[in-house]
Parts: structure tokens; C-alpha cells; sequence
């Protein structure tokens, strides 16, 4: 795997000014592995969406998302767009116990979504 430290620190640099943040990228350019860096995918932070396993864990999203602490990973988010009013109130939540970065495809159904839901 090649460390990519400018994106890495760019990550880093959103992630510690937003609550929220999201990768966007076409299939297959790395996004993922950049957010193993952060989370191991074996972690319970890590959600990927094309997963059955992560998929039944989030058939309950409050449940699954709200007692998780540290940095939360959800991968294809654009998947579940129902997910993004469970996202804003947990993203709300005063203090906060954990930050989301998110990974989608560059779809404009994603951007749109987001933006609304998340604004």
C-alpha cells in the first residue's frame, strides 16, 4: 500500500474542523484505503455498506451509531440515504463522542442528499 500523507493530512485538517466529513471519489480510487488508515475495517466504527454484515447493523442506525465513541467510518454511504437524519441528530449531540467521515461514489444524488440533510 502507498502512504498517501497529503491526502492523509488533508483528512486529518477537515476532520478537526467538522463533525462531518466526506470523501468523494469515483469506484475503486482509494477512498477506502485511506480510511483504513484512520479505522480498521475489523473495527466496530467501520460501516461499509456493501457489507450484509454492516448492512444488518445499520437496519437499526441509532442503535448501531449512537454509543460508538472516536471516528466513525461509513462506507457507500450513498447506499442508505436514509441514514442522513439519524447522521444529523447524532452529529447534533452536545458533547459530541464521535466524528463520521463518510465515503461515497461522486454521484450527484450523494451531494444533493447530504447537503439537505446535513446542511
Amino acid at each position: 500500500m502507498i502512504i498517501r500523507k497529503g491526502y492523509i493530512r488533508s483528512i486529518e485538517k477537515a476532520l478537526s474542523r467538522s463533525r462531518l466529513t466526506v470523501l468523494i471519489g469515483p469506484l475503486r480510487c482509494g477512498k477506502a484505503t485511506l480510511a483504513h488508515y484512520f479505522v480498521f475495517q475489523e473495527s466496530p466504527n467501520y460501516f461499509d455498506l456493501e457489507d450484509p454484515v454492516s448492512l444488518a447493523r445499520m437496519d437499526e442506525p441509532m442503535t448501531a451509531l449512537s454509543e460508538l465513541k472516536g471516528l466513525i467510518v461509513i462506507d457507500e454511504i450513498q447506499r442508505r440515504p436514509n441514514l442522513f437524519p439519524v447522521l444529523r441528530v447524532l452529529s447534533d449531540r452536545n458533547p459530541l463522542n464521535a466524528t463520521f467521515l463518510f465515503l461515497g461514489s461522486a454521484a450527484p444524488e450523494l451531494l444533493r442528499q447530504s447537503s439537505e440533510s446535513l446542511a
